[in-house]
């Protein structure tokens, strides 16, 4: 007996996918639309439950036959949509983001993209964007959930006398703890990662085992689904990227999705049936996967002088209803439908897709990008590698290992180090430049930096996870280049700009720095005023600029892409008027980098045909030789 259809239940998932799809859309009405994810999992959860032990209770349940109906269901859809954006990517992305895309594709095809964008970055980035397969870290979530649990209910069936709600509340249970703990302490785990969200799933699968007592009274289900309802839309309308998700906040649309599956019958789920809500529901695995791809590629290319609509919000939800249809209809139905004949051919088949997918992703990734794809001007302006003092030895390390001296020299390693560099990513953007001048001038130094760490005692950084290693690394900082008697000069590199924004934050940092000078009161001190920021990712606009240029002039930037000028003072006023106040401390000197990047016209952004940054705040390897050269009059006074 096959599992009877629920046609509110395709209506249910009209409300997950319409608000994931207006929040990436940017409407700010749909701020919480994210949460549209957390209902799918709870509908997962329950449907894969309901077919699994139904089967395993007419003891007719094989795993083969569960992953043939998993593959017809996600993969055509899926695999047109990847060789479609895989086409769309080779022509519109510049190399550094081609190579990206390219391990997006392969984690995508081996499921574990989820994986892949944890480490990368979190999904509220300005860079995330842009990435035109972010959206599958939920479908990541869901393979993983789709390997494991039907294992582990055949497991309960044989030995755990089908005692199927006892492991499915524990793992809920204990699923939710860690969650709330990870939301606190490591947020970007918390959002991607299966364990983190299994429980969302073991809602759905405690439902379909009826753990929940049952009512089928027209008020009672009226009320639930009403409840349901507006749990869900409080999550939707409410919420938004600065609400500590998931934790204890995605229970509102989790409990809200189970209140409304379990009202079958209910006003609400009749609404839910209506035709026209459930032809969206029906296209929402469609919807979902075109969508985002669409909006990450205008988000790209958001600065091309074309006209408005094309790069509308309309046009971009049309568009995606349109490819939406012709997936469903064309690809997504018939073969999921199709008739399954020979297992083994089909299975063979499967791999070879996944094969052909991975190679295809590879392509992207051994070739850094294809530069020859593009006009070797735009690959020039493109190409920004990672400074050299990126790595495990050098970079992010921890108390222990800065008091045990495992951090790395700059400059002329024969020579005693008379400088320290501490900071945050921006002192690694610039230890570049700094190492060539000091190297080039016979003098040596050391490099202790640490990501979103401010180089200043007692000051948390902007990662809130990591605020207590911050603060304990910088004191093992200062320790140390206090008691290095052969260490005379320490440079202090940050984006200070996020610890000056507010009265309060500047008066914890006037405190910071006090504290810091203090305890550094035997050094002479270096206060660099670094780069300007843009509010674009510069290497990738500068090298879209010289394609453009190349191909569509018409289409190009007529002046100069620069950052307007004033920028830096602008934005760090705060900052500059509390530093007149340290003028006459003998020991403590402002390098004004940035003035060596600005003049009447602006900051530039590129020089002799090559970017001065690596993103929209961040020097690059050449901007950063450039940058101390044109700029650090101090430093090189310091070094020389």
């Amino acid at each position: 007996m096959s599992l009877k259809y629920r046609s509110d239940i395709d209506g249910l998932r009209t409300l997950a996918v319409m608000p994931v799809l207006f929040y990436h859309a940017g409407m700010t009405l749909f701020s919480g639309g994210y949460v549209g994810v957390d209902i799918f999992f709870v509908i997962s959860g329950y449907l894969i439950t309901s077919i699994i032990v139904r089967e395993l209770d007419e003891d007719r349940f094989t795993i083969s036959n569960f992953y043939v109906r998993r593959v017809k269901r996600i993969f055509p859809a899926l695999y047109f949509l990847l060789a479609f954006t895989f086409l769309l990517s080779f022509f519109t992305l510049m190399p550094v983001h081609f190579e990206s895309f390219g391990k997006s594709v392969i984690s995508t095809v081996l499921f574990g993209s989820n994986i892949l964008f944890w480490q990368e970055s979190g999904y509220f980035d300005s860079q995330a964007e842009t990435k035109p397969l972010l959206h599958t870290w939920s479908l990541g979530v869901e393979e993983q959930f789709y390997i494991f649990f039907p294992i582990m209910l055949m497991l309960i069936a044989r030995y755990g006398g089908k005692k199927y709600v006892r492991y499915a509340l524990t793992l809920f249970i204990a699923s939710f703890i860690l969650c709330v703990w990870g939301t606190k302490t490591h947020p970007e785990a918390a959002f991607y990662l299966i364990p983190y969200r299994t429980w969302e799933l073991m809602l759905g699968a405690l439902i379909a085992l009826k753990f929940f007592p049952k009512t089928e009274k027209p008020l009672h289900t009226n009320i639930m689904s009403g409840t349901g309802l507006l749990l869900l839309c409080i999550s939707i309308f409410y919420f938004s990227h600065d609400t500590s998700f998931p934790g204890y906040a995605a229970l509102l649309p989790c409990v809200g999705t189970a209140l409304i599956i379990m009202s079958e019958g209910s006003f609400v789920n009749r609404v839910l049936s209506t035709k026209p809500v459930v032809w969206i529901g029906l296209l929402s695995y469609s919807l979902y996967l075109w969508h985002w791809p669409l909006f990450a590629l205008r988000n790209y290319w958001g600065n091309i002088d074309i006209p408005p609509f094309y790069k509308s919000n309309l046009f971009l939800i049309l568009l995606t209803f349109a490819f939406a249809a012709f997936s469903y209809y064309v690809v997504e139905k018939p073969l999921r439908v199709k008739k399954i004949e020979n297992r083994k051919l089909f299975f063979r088949a499967t791999y070879a897709v996944m094969f052909i997918g991975c190679l295809v992703g590879a392509s992207a990734i051994v070739t850094n990008g294809i530069p020859q794809r593009i006009p070797e001007e735009a690959a020039k302006l493109a190409y920004t590698p990672n400074s050299k003092f990126k790595t495990k030895e050098c970079y992010e390390l921890s108390e222990d290992a800065i008091k045990a001296g495992k951090y790395c020299s700059m400059g002329d390693t024969e020579s005693k180090p008379v400088f320290a560099l501490w900071g945050d990513s921006h002192a690694l953007a610039l230890s570049d430049g700094l190492d060539k001048f000091a190297g080039d001038n016979k003098a040596a130094g050391l490099f202790m930096s640490n990501s979103a760490c401010p180089p200043l005692l007692g000051l948390a950084g902007t990662d809130r996870a990591k605020a207590d290693q911050c603060i304990k690394s910088n004191i093992a900082i200062a320790d140390e280049i206090a008691d290095n008697r052969k260490v005379e000069n320490v440079v202090l590199v940050c984006r200070w700009m996020k610890y000056t924004d507010s009265p309060q934050k500047l008066e914890d940092f006037r405190a910071a720095l006090d504290r810091t000078l203090d305890k550094l009161k035997h050094k002479e001190v270096f206060f660099v005023l670094d780069n300007a920021e843009a509010d674009f990712d510069v290497p990738r606009e500068l090298a879209k600029d010289a394609l453009l240029k190349a191909y569509i002039p018409a289409l190009a930037s007529k002046q100069p892409i620069n950052i307007s000028a004033g920028t830096y003072e602008t934005m760090n006023s705060n900052l500059i008027s509390l530093l007149k106040e340290y003028e006459n401390k003998t020991n403590f000197h402002v390098v004004p980098l940035y003035q060596g990047l600005c003049g009447p016209d602006g900051c530039i952004t590129q020089y002799d045909g090559r970017a001065l940054y690596y993103d929209d705040d961040h020097l690059s390897v050449f901007g950063a030789d450039y940058a101390v050269k044109n700029g650090g009059a101090l430093l090189l006074e310091m070094v020389k």
